[in-house]
């Protein structure tokens, strides 16, 4: 499992429910606020759900 201390805002996160940029970090509920990738819509999660490997993404995402 990630670490709460690893999450910073600007990272690219991976989690169960999409992927999408750190936003904003809410230490009191251990919630992650991501932008979608796809259409910038914003969603949280909490940390259990952030996928512990940076080289899985979800298939929607592209590189640049």
């Amino acid at each position: 499992m990630m670490k709460f201390s690893d999450i910073h805002i600007g990272m690219k996160c991976g989690s169960t429910k999409g992927s999408g940029t750190v936003t904003w970090i809410d230490g009191s509920t251990r919630t992650i606020y991501l932008s979608s990738a796809q259409n910038n819509n914003n969603f949280e999660v909490n940390i259990n759900d952030i996928i512990d490997d940076p080289q899985v993404h979800n298939k929607e995402d592209s590189y640049y």
